[in-house]
C-alpha cells in the first residue's frame, strides 16, 4: 500500500518510483528464467537473438500482490489488468544517444492496449544507468492530457490525430505548452516506476553494453465506456484517491 505522501506525489507528477519494490529473490528468479528462455547468458552478446518472443515470467510482474492491492488502493477495486509485457532494447552502440522529442499516450490505435489507461507499471530485469534504453517520461504531463480532454471530450478516442495541430506537433500537444523536460527512469533491477496512464512517455535508445528488459504492466478501468463518455471536471473522479 501507498502512503498518503505517495498518493500526493503520484497524483501531483503523474508518477511514482518504488526503489526495491520486487524483492531480489523475485529478480534472481526472472533473470534465470529470461536467459534460459533465451538459451544464453547476459555474458555472450554474440548468442542475443534480435528478437525476444513468447517469454512470459513467473510470477507474472503485474500479477504480484504487492502491485495488485497498489493498483486496487488507487482504483477501489475498479481497476483490472496487470499481466505483463516484455520489451528488450538491445544495445546499438554505433547510434548517436539523444533524449526523445515526444513521448506517446498508451490506449489508442497503434500504442497498445485501446482503451484509457488508467496505470501502468514498469520495472527492469537489470540495472539501467543513463543512455541504457530506459523508460522516458514527461512529469506532470498527465495534467495537461486532462485539460486537453475537457476541452475536447470526442478526441478521447483518438481523433486528436486527426486535426491540425497533431499535423504540427504531433505527441507534443500533450507536453510542448508546459516546457516540461523528459526524464530517463534510470533504476536498478526490480525498482518500479507507477504512472498515470495519460503521463506522456517514450522508449529510448540502448548505447551502453547491457540489455534493457522492460516489464510493464497496465490497468483500465472496468467501466471503460464510461470513462471514455465523462471526462469529468475532476481529473481524479473515477479513482479512489
Amino acid at each position: 500500500m501507498l502512503t498518503s505522501e505517495e498518493v500526493q506525489s503520484f497524483k501531483q507528477e503523474g508518477h511514482l518510483i518504488l526503489p526495491g519494490f520486487v524483492d531480489g529473490e523475485t529478480v534472481a528468479q526472472w533473470q534465470e528464467q529470461f536467459w534460459g528462455h533465451l538459451g544464453c547468458t547476459i555474458d555472450e552478446p554474440d548468442q542475443w537473438p534480435e528478437r525476444v518472443d513468447g517469454f512470459q515470467p513467473d510470477p507474472l510482474f503485474g500479477n504480484l500482490p504487492e502491485l495488485q492491492s497498489i493498483a486496487n488502493q488507487l482504483g477501489g477495486g475498479a481497476f483490472s489488468g496487470g499481466g505483463c509485457g516484455v520489451l528488450v532494447r538491445w544495445p546499438e552502440r554505433e547510434k548517436e544517444w539523444s533524449m526523445p522529442e515526444s513521448g506517446h499516450l498508451d490506449g489508442y490505435p497503434g500504442e497498445g492496449c485501446q482503451a484509457v489507461l488508467m496505470v501502468g507499471a514498469t520495472t527492469y530485469l537489470h540495472d539501467v544507468d543513463t543512455r541504457g534504453g530506459g523508460y522516458v517520461y514527461w512529469p506532470g504531463s498527465h495534467r495537461i492530457a486532462h485539460r486537453y480532454f475537457r476541452q475536447y471530450p470526442d478526441r478521447i478516442e483518438g481523433t486528436f490525430r486527426e486535426t491540425p495541430e497533431w499535423e504540427e506537433r504531433g505527441w507534443g500537444i500533450f507536453t510542448d505548452e508546459s516546457g516540461i523536460e523528459p526524464r530517463e527512469f534510470i533504476a536498478r533491477a526490480g525498482d518500479v516506476i507507477l504512472w498515470h496512464g495519460w503521463l506522456c512517455h517514450s522508449g529510448s535508445t540502448n548505447v551502453n553494453t547491457s540489455p534493457r528488459v522492460g516489464f510493464f504492466s497496465r490497468w483500465i478501468h472496468q467501466d471503460d465506456a464510461g470513462v471514455r463518455a465523462a471526462i469529468h471536471e475532476d481529473p481524479w473522479h473515477h479513482w479512489a484517491v
